[in-house]
C-alpha cells in the first residue's frame, strides 16, 4: 500500500462508501465474492522488476518503459452475525478498493448505528506478492530482485457520530529481504550505505468526510498524512495527500473517479546524489465503472477500470509514471 511504485491494480468488487444508511450485509451468515480482472499495465521507474529495467547504465535517468498484460483475481469473504451489527472478513476491503489501494486484510466491523461503524483489520507480509531491487543503484550489471513486504493493521471510524466525518489511522512495517542499497557505490558497511536502508515503519491518518449532490451523485473529499521513520535517514519522509472522490450511481451502474495529488518531503540528504534532499509531487487518476447483474444475471457483476500516476522528483532517478486498464467479472455467493 505504501511501495514507492504503482498499486493501481484493484477493482469495484465491493466499491462502497457511507452514501446512505445500510446494514453491514443484507442477511445473516457467509457470502463470498470473487473478482478476476484481465488487462494491461504499462510504467517506467527505476524499481520495475521487469528483465527489460534489470540493467541501468547510468543514475540520470528513471528506467526503461515496461508493459505487460495481467489476470488478477480479488476475493472477499464475509461472515456476519444474526443482529447484522457484526462482520469478520478476509480479503479486499472495500473502502481499500473504492480509493485505488490493494492489500489483502483480516478485519473486523462493528457497526454502531444506521451509518457509523468501526473497523479493526490486520495485513500481514504476503511473500512474492511485491518486489524490488536489491541494489537500485547498481549501473551496468544486472540488478537482482528481492522481496519488498509490508505488515501492519488500520482503524477506521467511518460517520463519527452520524456525522459525515470519517477518520482512519493505519500502521505499517516495510521490510525489504536482501537489502543492499549502495553497496555497490559505498561498500557494505558504510555511512552512506547505511542511511540508504529502506526498511521502514510508517503511519497514516486520513480524514475522509462526504458530500452529497444529488440522490444520485456524491463527493467523498479527504486528506491524508504519512510520515515513514527508515532505518537509513534518506527514507525517512513526510507525506501529505488531497483525494477528492466522485461517485455516481443509476440503477445497476456505478461510476467512480478517484483522483489525488501529493507532495513526499525526504528529511534526509541523499549520499548517492551528491546529498541532495529529495521531493516528489505525484497525481493520479483512476476509474471504475460498474455494472451489477448484467442481462439479468443475479448477484453478478461486471467492471471496467482505469488509471494512470505520474511522479515528478527533484531526483530524475526517481520520476515514474504508470497505468492500468482492465476488464473484470465478479460473482457473490450468498
Amino acid at each position: 500500500m505504501f511501495k514507492r511504485v504503482s498499486s493501481l491494480l484493484c477493482c469495484s468488487m465491493a466499491v462502497s462508501f457511507a452514501t446512505d444508511a445500510r446494514p453491514l450485509a443484507e442477511a445473516p451468515g457467509w457470502s463470498a465474492t470473487i473478482n478476476l480482472n484481465v488487462g494491461y499495465v504499462s510504467g517506467q521507474n527505476q524499481f520495475s522488476t521487469d528483465d527489460d529495467n534489470q540493467i541501468t547504465d547510468d543514475l540520470n535517468n528513471n528506467g526503461k518503459s515496461s508493459s505487460s498484460a495481467i489476470v488478477y483475481p480479488l476475493l472477499r469473504v464475509d461472515y456476519t452475525t444474526q443482529d447484522l451489527k457484526n462482520q469478520f472478513f478476509l480479503g479486499n476491503s472495500r473502502e481499500n478498493l473504492g480509493r485505488a489501494q490493494f492489500q489483502y486484510e483480516l478485519g473486523y466491523t462493528r457497526a454502531i448505528s444506521d451509518r457509523s461503524k468501526i473497523t479493526a483489520a490486520y495485513f500481514p507480509e504476503l511473500p512474492l506478492l511485491n518486489d524490488t531491487w536489491s541494489d537500485p543503484y547498481l549501473t551496468g550489471q544486472a540488478r537482482q530482485k528481492t522481496d519488498e513486504n509490508y505488515q501492519g493493521g488500520r482503524l477506521r471510524f467511518e460517520s463519527i457520530a452520524d456525522s459525515p466525518l470519517t477518520l482512519e489511522y493505519v500502521y505499517a512495517n516495510r521490510t525489504v529481504d536482501n537489502e543492499q542499497s549502495g553497496v555497490a557505490l559505498f561498500g557494505a558497511n558504510s555511512a552512506e550505505t547505511k542511511a540508504l536502508d529502506r526498511n521502514a515503519n510508517l503511519h497514516r491518518l486520513i480524514a475522509e468526510t462526504f458530500v452529497p449532490l444529488s440522490r444520485k451523485w456524491f463527493l467523498a473529499p479527504a486528506v491524508a498524512y504519512t510520515t515513514a521513520k527508515a532505518n537509513g535517514s534518506a527514507n525517512d519522509f513526510d507525506q501529505y495527500t488531497l483525494r477528492l472522490t466522485s461517485i455516481y450511481r443509476s440503477g445497476p451502474h456505478v461510476f467512480t473517479l478517484n483522483a489525488e495529488y501529493g507532495q513526499t518531503k525526504f528529511s534526509g540528504s541523499n549520499p548517492v546524489f551528491d546529498n541532495q534532499t529529495q521531493k516528489d509531487d505525484k497525481a493520479s487518476l483512476f476509474g471504475i465503472y460498474v455494472f451489477n447483474e448484467p442481462f439479468g444475471w443475479k448477484n453478478t457483476m461486471f467492471n471496467v477500470l482505469g488509471g494512470y500516476n505520474n511522479t515528478d522528483s527533484n531526483i530524475t532517478f526517481y520520476d515514474s509514471k504508470g497505468g492500468i486498464a482492465a476488464l473484470g467479472f465478479g460473482y457473490t455467493f450468498k
